[in-house]
């Protein structure tokens, strides 16, 4: 799922980027979602960080309640750093700001001649930066889901064994797959690893683990869910790639 978030506050600016946006999605075969803002609130806020799927984000500076800048920055210090941003705005002296604050921003363009064109290029640009993250995907609920690995932090066999929960940074999934079929999925994908036998966890998105109280921390939750027979070899898997703290 690729979710295009139009944040401006300008009817007219807001139609002609939905125009592009259509444009261009309409070459791919990626399902998609457009969503636009004209302002911030905690409603907004809170919207924007459940989003699910690959983000693209067309900021304007000046927006009621956090300017498009300051919004880059919040999406930055939440430790979201694949979405492709693009700053589209009237303020040229802002330009330099803009590139030089490690926002990491995909594009930074003033509005005067030639920008539709630009942002199409921009917006095609960041589709083809998406489509080398891989993702892994599944039906719920009746809707075709793409969850980036990035965002997955385990996932947790459900007392039926037909089903699956996986855990995101910011949702949960109950999916009708067995722990070992998503373990067949996983097994060319390094980052993954089985700790017990209902669970899987993605070593990118761990805090630390305490293995004297077989106790695996991600940076807003933790498991207990650490086989004796799986310390060794993770011990090994985090010495050899040195991703996180061993406690």
């Amino acid at each position: 799922m690729i979710n295009f978030i139009i944040y401006e506050d300008n009817k007219h600016w807001q139609d002609q980027y939905k125009k592009i946006i259509l444009n261009v999605i309409g070459r791919k075969k990626d399902k998609y979602h457009i969503f636009i803002f004209d302002k911030y609130d905690q409603e907004v806020k809170k919207k924007i960080s459940s989003l699910i799927g690959k983000n693209i984000f067309l900021l304007d500076v000046e927006v009621p309640g956090k300017s498009g800048l300051d919004l880059a920055k919040e999406i930055r210090n939440n430790e979201d750093w694949m979405s492709q941003m693009i700053m589209v705005t009237s303020h040229q002296e802002l330009k330099e700001k803009g590139l030089t604050s490690k926002l990491l921003l995909l594009d930074f363009i003033v509005k005067r001649n030639n920008i539709l064109k630009r942002i199409e290029d921009s917006l095609i640009l960041a589709l083809r930066i998406h489509s080398h993250y891989k993702s892994f995907n599944f039906m719920y609920n009746h809707e075709f889901y793409q969850i980036p690995y990035q965002d997955i932090l385990y996932f947790e066999k459900d007392l039926n064994n037909n089903y699956t929960s996986i855990f995101t940074k910011t949702n949960m999934y109950k999916i009708k797959q067995s722990i070992k079929s998503i373990e067949l999925k996983l097994k060319n994908v390094p980052s993954f690893f089985k700790t017990h036998q209902s669970c899987i966890i993605n070593l990118k998105n761990v805090k630390h683990v305490d293995f004297s109280k077989n106790n695996i921390h991600f940076f807003n939750c933790k498991i207990d869910l650490l086989s004796r027979t799986k310390k060794k070899e993770l011990k090994e898997r985090i010495e050899k790639d040195e991703i996180f703290e061993i406690l």
